[in-house]
């Protein structure tokens, strides 16, 4: 592929599938919005100890910060320590920490690689929050291979796990301590993965990918697909992105179809028992992506405007005001 809109992956399927058309709703309210149009964003994530949220750009591949007043500065600038696009981002409150995903993409003004000849490069960059400075980086980047780092999750240890898509998918793992980008899990389960979580006793992954939600335990690295209730549908078109766990259920923003969806475990924990939309088509959304919870409060990115671009990276549709929105959660 010579462009890649994140996910594009998911909407080339969404051809093959035919959707059913959804009714909406508008459970969720703007928690706030950007002041710069040309973002694409696709990531948000919330410092507890600052109350600030940051907010990943794939299109200039800067991160904003907004504080708790809700004044807006540029945290991480274009290209500052050689990043690409700005993917999944989060918070290591306890470390005073921001750890992001990056990875080369046709969304990103002036990347010009081609897969097929020099390869995409991608990495997660590890940064102070007070100082905003890089701590380290670690990168994927040789010609030929095409990579991209998707999504993380820090564990209470400090642990990172962190998604791979395109050339193996997998899971990468970077261990408190070891400070190294090691692989931990590569599975014929996981297509594509994208989305990850852990569970609240820190002994269960949780991985949305191209062909549904998959379970991976940390100790066995043991890997199963969740069953999901009959017509039930989390593949392909209806895969889904950001996912999060929250009181033994997964919310997972379904990008495609515009829904954010909560899915109940079932007392196993390898399996989804039921299934509840959050909102779905509300008049802000645009392709929504991921999100962060905040107490019983879930904030998500509502208009990412990925097919706004087109294959030479240039923008065809006028872009509206990036919008976080936001949910209450029981």
């Amino acid at each position: 592929m010579e462009k890649y809109i994140p996910h594009l992956f998911y909407l080339f399927l969404s051809f093959l599938v035919i959707g059913k058309i959804q009714a909406q709703t508008s459970n969720s309210t703007v928690a706030f919005t950007i002041s710069k149009n040309d973002l694409l964003p696709e990531s948000v994530a919330y410092d507890e100890n600052t109350k600030a949220f940051y907010v990943g750009s794939t299109r200039n591949g800067s991160i904003t910060k907004i504080d708790k007043q809700g004044r807006q500065s540029q945290f991480v600038e274009s290209g500052e320590f050689g990043q690409w696009m700005v993917i999944g981002i989060k918070i290591d409150s306890d470390r005073n920490e921001l750890w992001f995903c990056s990875s080369g993409g046709g969304n990103l003004v002036g990347y010009s690689k081609k897969d097929d000849k020099e390869g995409r490069p991608a990495g997660i960059f590890r940064v102070d929050l007070s100082s905003g400075k890089l701590i380290k980086k670690y990168t994927l980047e040789k010609e030929g291979e095409v990579h991209f780092f998707n999504d993380l999750v820090i564990a209470r240890n400090g642990d990172v796990y962190v998604t791979h898509m395109f050339k193996d998918p997998a899971i990468y793992k970077i261990a408190q301590g070891s400070d190294k980008l090691e692989l931990f899990v590569e599975s014929d389960v996981i297509k594509y993965p994208n989305g990850i979580t852990l569970s609240a006793n820190q002994s269960i992954l949780f991985v949305a990918h191209a062909e549904g939600l998959a379970r991976l335990d940390i100790d066995t690295k043991t890997v199963i697909n969740l069953s999901v209730p009959e017509g039930e549908k989390v593949k392909y078109r209806e895969s889904i992105d950001g996912l999060y766990y929250y009181k033994w259920s997964l919310i997972g923003i379904q990008a495609d179809l515009n829904t954010v969806k909560r899915y109940y475990l079932n007392p196993d924990g390898n399996g989804i028992q039921e299934v509840k939309t959050l909102d779905s088509n509300h008049f802000k959304m645009d392709h929504p992506t991921t999100g962060v919870i905040v107490g019983s409060e879930f904030y998500y990115v509502a208009n990412a405007q990925f097919q706004k671009v087109a294959e030479d990276g240039s923008i065809q549709q006028e872009l509206s005001t990036p919008t976080i929105l936001k949910l209450k959660l029981k």
